[in-house]
């Protein structure tokens, strides 16, 4: 069996600055919930008296589990939430691009200004892909203890 070595440092660099990326996303999306609510309800998928639960709570979350990757608190856990979103929003986007729904992908504002792309499709879905595959070694490797506690 191969096993894959990631330095700590690695580790510690890709929880550093997704984490930043979930904080700023998270934060640009609560600022503006009935516009992240209303992305949701262009996905067509969800009924609409959850959509303003589902867009706090999946704004609430980044922001949680940013903050979280950011000061290394329960590392493991919170890419592992983010694991699980981000398998969200890509089947979210495949299934509307399978469907030929064409709207905002509901993504940060940030990327928007990185990348360029805010519409659905192949783009967006890569980028989601690739922040899949870089918080795997923080959820496989990363830190599940208390950074502040002691260990005795």
């Amino acid at each position: 069996m191969v096993r894959i070595g990631f330095s700590s440092a690695l580790i510690t660099a890709l929880r550093l600055i997704l984490g930043a990326f979930f904080i700023i996303s998270g934060f640009e999306k609560l600022l503006d919930l009935k516009f992240f609510g209303l992305v949701i309800a262009e996905y067509q998928i969800l009924p609409s008296f959850l959509i303003p639960a589902i867009a706090l709570l999946f704004s609430l979350c980044e922001l949680l589990c940013g903050t979280m990757l950011l000061i290394n608190l329960f590392s493991r856990f919170s890419s592992s939430v983010m694991l699980c979103m981000m398998i969200i929003f890509i089947a979210a986007m495949i299934n509307n691009v399978m469907r030929g729904l064409e709207h905002d992908c509901g993504c940060s504002q940030f990327l928007s200004q990185l990348f360029g792309q805010e519409e659905i499709g192949i783009g967006p879905i890569v980028r989601d892909i690739l922040f899949f595959i870089l918080l795997l070694p923080i959820a496989l490797l990363g830190s599940n203890r208390i950074p502040w506690k002691k260990t005795t």
